[in-house]
Order: structure tokens, then C-alpha cells, then sequence
């Protein structure tokens, strides 16, 4: 698993490569493995900010959005790609999305220690410090989907030889609409988190995430005076 991590992350087009000369389903278990315990990681460190039952519920929440929200997508996923002129196998296009997504989970991971001593040490409750650790996880955020996007990229470049620009944009549309609804769904992982000890589905399926962002954001100006 090193030497797989270590390609992906270094010389994706050498992953690439070796992934498409070698059974799919142990690099694609590899590629999951290393993707959950990143995720988990990553949740962890979230989940520090409040403390108590939401250091594991984060924990366990993390992969299953990220997992969940693949399953929901994948099948669109490669329609999208056969359109686009790649021409690949389910197996193939699969072993591509993981890579990607391991690439994220990996890189939000390794950005967890931080993460989580920022969170273990803010006050709570306290907007200032929910401000700022709004802006330091949208930063690795950030960093990490660039990375995810890079791998994604070289995995669909591996199967065409082409240009791939307009596949990659539509997964990267497809996965961050349909996330951001799943994120919304398993609140309170995402939204109000503080003095929630408990989930309930009902909670999580009532209104969509672009609601809630319009109706804090409608706050927001109404508190400001604009």
C-alpha cells in the first residue's frame, strides 16, 4: 500500500499505468482503505471542536459522506465520461474516482493534527473562533481538492490520451452538488453542531443545503444592517 500511496500521490500517471496492468479490485480496496482512514482522520479533528459523543459520530460520518456521495454519482459519473469520449470501463472509471477521492480524504488527513489542535483550542461558543476555523478547513479544503482534482485529471488523461477538461469539470460539479446535499443530510456534521448530542434524519431531510446557505445569509445582512 505504500508504494500504491506513494505513486498516487508523487507520479499519478505511473499509478495509472500500473493500475490498468493489475486486478482492479485489490488496488480499488488499497485506494479505499487508504481514503476511509483519511476520512476519519479528518472527522476527528472536526469532531474535537465540540468535544463529548461528536469526536466519534464526526469520525464515522466523514467517510460515509464521502463514500455516500460517490455511490449516488458514480453512475452518472461515467455516463459523463463515455460522453466526454472517454471511452471506459465501470471497473476503470471507479478506479479513477477513488483515486481522486483517496487523494482528497489523504490530503485533508494529513492536514488533520492541525486542524485539530486549532479545534481543541477555541473557546466555545465563540463566532470568532468558529469564523476562523470556517476559513483554516475551507483552506485545506481547498488544497486538498486541487490535489484530488490533479489525480482525477492524469486517470482520465491514462484512458483517452486527450484533452479531458470538460469530464473533469462535470465530476467536479456533479460530486459538490450532490455532497454538498449529503453534508446537509448527516447535520449536525455540517451546520449547528453546538449543545447537539444526538442525529435525526428527519433534521437532516428537512430543507436542502442551498436553502440553508441563502437563509444565513439573509441573517447575516439583516444583522448588519444591509
Amino acid at each position: 500500500m505504500v508504494a500504491l500511496l506513494g505513486n498516487l500521490l508523487h507520479k499519478p500517471e505511473l499509478h495509472f499505468r500500473m493500475a490498468w496492468r493489475a486486478p482492479a479490485v485489490g488496488r480499488n480496496l488499497y485506494l479505499l482503505t487508504a481514503g476511509v482512514l483519511g476520512a476519519m482522520a479528518w472527522g476527528a479533528a472536526m469532531g474535537s471542536h465540540v468535544g463529548r459523543a461528536h469526536l466519534w459520530i464526526t469520525t464515522i460520518k466523514m467517510p460515509l459522506f464521502l463514500l455516500f456521495t460517490l455511490a449516488l454519482c458514480f453512475p452518472l459519473m461515467h455516463i459523463t465520461l463515455l460522453l466526454g469520449g472517454v471511452k471506459a470501463r465501470s471497473a476503470q472509471t471507479l478506479t479513477v474516482a477513488l483515486s481522486g477521492l483517496s487523494t482528497l480524504a489523504i490530503c485533508l488527513g494529513a492536514c488533520a493534527p492541525v486542524v485539530g489542535l486549532f479545534c481543541a483550542s477555541a473557546p466555545i461558543p465563540s463566532m470568532a473562533s468558529y469564523l476562523n476555523l470556517y476559513v483554516l478547513c475551507l483552506a485545506c479544503g481547498v488544497l486538498a481538492g486541487i490535489a484530488g482534482l490533479r489525480v482525477l485529471a492524469r486517470g482520465m488523461r491514462s484512458l483517452c490520451g486527450g484533452p479531458v477538461r470538460a469530464p473533469l469539470i462535470a465530476w467536479a460539479l456533479i460530486y459538490q452538488f450532490t455532497g454538498a446535499q449529503v453534508a446537509w443530510v448527516l447535520r449536525p456534521w455540517i451546520g449547528s453542531s453546538y449543545g447537539v448530542d444526538g442525529y435525526s434524519l428527519s433534521h437532516g431531510l428537512s430543507g436542502n443545503f442551498y436553502m440553508g446557505v441563502w437563509a444565513v445569509l439573509m441573517r447575516w445582512l439583516k444583522e448588519i444592517g444591509a
